[in-house]
Order: C-alpha cells, then sequence, then structure tokens
C-alpha cells in the first residue's frame, strides 16, 4: 500500500463520472481499496428495517458472493443490525465501534461468509440513511490488522463526496423516471396535445388528438398544418406567432398564443393554447394544447410542479408565467416581480428541475402541463 494517502481528487474524478456512468464506480471503489489497503470493496444496500439487503457493487471477491449474501446473510449482518443508530448521510462508520472481534467470530455471518477472506473489519461510508433504507460503500480488510487513522482520516473526506454523488445520482434518475412518466401520462391524457416544426406541421401528437382530428367538426390537418374548420385567420396567427418569431408589425418575438375554436353553430367550443418551446427554427417549435372551453390547461400547474419537483410557491408561479407569457421579461411583469428577482427564481426552478435552459425548461412545463388534467 502507497504511504500517500493524499489522492482525493483521483478518486473524486471516478466518483463523480459515476454519477453518469455507473460502470466508473467499480473504479472508484478499487482505487479506494489502494488507498486504504482494502482486499475487499463494495456497495451494500439494506432496506428500512435492515433484515434484507444486496450487494450493488463487489470488488476484490468473487462475485458469486454478491447472490449469496442476498440470499443468506445479509439479515445476519451484525455490524448493519447494530450499527444503524450511527448510520447517517457523509457518516463514517468502522465495524469495531459496533462490535469487538470476540463477538463478531461467535457469528454465523463471520464463520459461513467473511471467514472466506478471512474479514474481521470493515469501514462503512454512507451514502443514505433514511425511511426507505440504507446504502453504504464499504471497505474490509483481512487479518488482524486495523485501519490506521490516516486511512481513516481519508475515509472521511471522501465520505461527504460519497453521499452528495449517490444523492446527484438518485435525483437523477427519478427525474429520469418522471421524464417517463410524465410522458405516458400525456400520451394517456384526455387533453388533445400536438406538438409543431418551425414551419407549423405537426410532428407528434397524442391519442386525444388523433381523435379530435379524425372528427373534424372544429379542427382538421391541411397539409399537416392545424386549421381551425370555421374563422381559421385566428389559430393560424397564433400558430405563426408562435413557431416563426415574426409578428403583424414585423417584429421578432415568439409567443404564446390562445385562440377559442368554435364549431358550426358557432358556439365555442375547444381553447387552443400554443407554447414556443426551442429556438428559432429547431424542430418541435412549439406545442398546442386543446381544451374544452372551461378548462385551463395550465390551471393545476403550480401546485403539480411543487409536488413533483419540490418548487416554492413563487417558484412555481414564475414557472407557470413563463409557460404562459412565452418570455421571462413578461412572466416577471405577470408576476408583479423585477427581472433581477425573476433570473434568481429561474435559477432555483433550473436547480430543482434538473434543466438546464429555457428551451429545455419550456419543454418539461409543456409536457406538465399537458399531463395534470
Amino acid at each position: 500500500m502507497s504511504d500517500d494517502l493524499s489522492g482525493l481528487e483521483d478518486l473524486l474524478e471516478p466518483l463523480y463520472a459515476a454519477v453518469l456512468d455507473a460502470e466508473r464506480l467499480a473504479d472508484f471503489s478499487t482505487a479506494l481499496c489502494a488507498l486504504t489497503g482494502s482486499q475487499v470493496g463494495a456497495v451494500m444496500a439494506h432496506d428500512a428495517g435492515r433484515a434484507g439487503g444486496r450487494l450493488e457493487l463487489l470488488v476484490g471477491a468473487d462475485p458469486v458472493h454478491m447472490a449469496a449474501y442476498e440470499r443468506e446473510f445479509a439479515s445476519d449482518n451484525p455490524w448493519m443490525q447494530r450499527g444503524q443508530h450511527l448510520m447517517a448521510a457523509g457518516a463514517v462508520v468502522n465495524s469495531d465501534d459496533v462490535a469487538t472481534r470476540t463477538e463478531l467470530k461467535r457469528t454465523r455471518y463471520y464463520n459461513e461468509y467473511l471467514r472466506l477472506y478471512g474479514i474481521e473489519q470493515s469501514v462503512a461510508l454512507c451514502a443514505q440513511a433514511d425511511a426507505e433504507g440504507v446504502v453504504v460503500a464499504t471497505l474490509c480488510r483481512t487479518g488482524g490488522g486495523a485501519y490506521t487513522g490516516r486511512e481513516l482520516a481519508l475515509m472521511q473526506q471522501v465520505a461527504p463526496h460519497w453521499a452528495n454523488a449517490y444523492a446527484i445520482q438518485r435525483r437523477m434518475s427519478w427525474l429520469e423516471h418522471q421524464v417517463r412518466s410524465l410522458e405516458e401520462a400525456v400520451e394517456a391524457s384526455p387533453m388533445a396535445m400536438l406538438m409543431l416544426d418551425g414551419r407549423q406541421r405537426v410532428v407528434r401528437m397524442n391519442p386525444a388528438a388523433e381523435d379530435l382530428l379524425a372528427r373534424g367538426d372544429v379542427l382538421r390537418l391541411e397539409q399537416q398544418q392545424p386549421e381551425a374548420c370555421f374563422d381559421p385567420g385566428a389559430l393560424q396567427q397564433a400558430l405563426y406567432g408562435a413557431v416563426s418569431g415574426l409578428q403583424p408589425d414585423g417584429s421578432v418575438a415568439r409567443r404564446a398564443g390562445k385562440v377559442v375554436l368554435k364549431d358550426a353553430t358557432g358556439h365555442a367550443t375547444l381553447v387552443a393554447n400554443v407554447h414556443p418551446l426551442t429556438a428559432i427554427g429547431q424542430p418541435s417549435a412549439a406545442v398546442l394544447f386543446l381544451a374544452p372551453v372551461g378548462t385551463d390547461a395550465v390551471a393545476e400547474l403550480p401546485a403539480t410542479l411543487r409536488q413533483l419537483f419540490g418548487l416554492t410557491a413563487s417558484e412555481a408561479a414564475l414557472a407557470t408565467a413563463l409557460l404562459r407569457q412565452g418570455s421571462l421579461a413578461a412572466a416577471a411583469e405577470a408576476c408583479g416581480i423585477a427581472a433581477s428577482t425573476a433570473q434568481t427564481r429561474l435559477k432555483m426552478v433550473f436547480d430543482k428541475t434538473g434543466e438546464h435552459g429555457q428551451p429545455a425548461l419550456m419543454r418539461l412545463l409543456a409536457a406538465v402541463a399537458g399531463a395534470c388534467r
């Protein structure tokens, strides 16, 4: 083992890289083992009751023992059973502080599992400890020698980073799940939704939109462009303004629009809301929502954003206004706040939703709004 335990940066590079590439976690565990004189490294997860668990990663030992741990020995792990009160995100738990080695050697866990590798000591770096369960990165060494103060100090340095990287990975996984769920919700939504390109052509629609167009009594497609069956001018102007950025006065300012569509008898039937999504000239330039008169596609959006992403009331209000208005300046004015305040709140919305930039955020907000009903 090297006497140089100063390579923290060399450990953190594969650790944070593992947020996006799970295979790099093995590189992190291997490097940490090398710097601490550990023969075995693992990532271990236990449920909230500590009765069941699994090894999500194992280096320095036969992978067959991953299945054996989950099948036979997880519930017998005395270190996990006795040390649960010490577990907290970022904490370092030394097995010698949980059970003496004499006590350990009396257990089935040691005699039928750990003894295969001569493991007598383990240190757990805790990433998660909550109602869902406990996740730790463990380091194990063979023989009777204990970890030195310098080795334990390095683990203390690494543990907060391990907890942070794991929390980021959990958040990203949750967001990925939400995106999949929102896509599914949009498909199942009774609200019609059509995605338009820069020429106002439909590039995607959900089943509700397909049903509405199949009826052909209020809205139809002409050369793949949505067209109102009666008095089509207002909808055409709204769509053109959202995707092209050219307004009737010649100014360039892409903006959201709202139009009421009528049926053959002249009765107001649908409310069409169109919102810009991306930069001018890019695919999926706008999204068109069609809801029965009397409903609002984004009325429930603030509450939904607060529930899904933990936004504050003011942040959710700004995000909703941004979707309605199409620009941050207009959204700030609608919320009655200064532009600088809107910028600060928008940064928090970016952080909490995991989006980067207004076009990506607008896509997410439009999808959430479409799934609200």
